[in-house]
């Protein structure tokens, strides 16, 4: 299966230079439009790896949390 930019270049070939074009000048607005998908830093906000580490919860925190991750895991056919 191929990438989507990988796609999106397979695509972009087989347009008229000036279609090619459009799409370029389209991207180009995208990425400069301050729009949230496109960060600004290298990397997204979030807490640093060592301050996670240091975290500590009871067993029984620790069972309910696992109980409650397989219950999202779970897929209802009929929803």
């Amino acid at each position: 299966m191929a990438t989507i930019p990988e796609e999106v270049t397979t695509l972009l070939e087989r347009l008229p230079l000036s279609d090619q074009q459009r799409v370029l000048d389209y991207a180009r607005r995208l990425a400069g439009s301050g729009s949230p998908r496109f960060p600004r830093t290298s990397l997204p906000p979030g807490t640093a790896p060592d301050v996670l580490l240091r975290i500590t919860v009871s067993p029984e925190i620790g069972e309910a949390m696992e109980r409650a991750l397989e219950d999202c895991e779970r897929i209802d056919a009929d929803e």
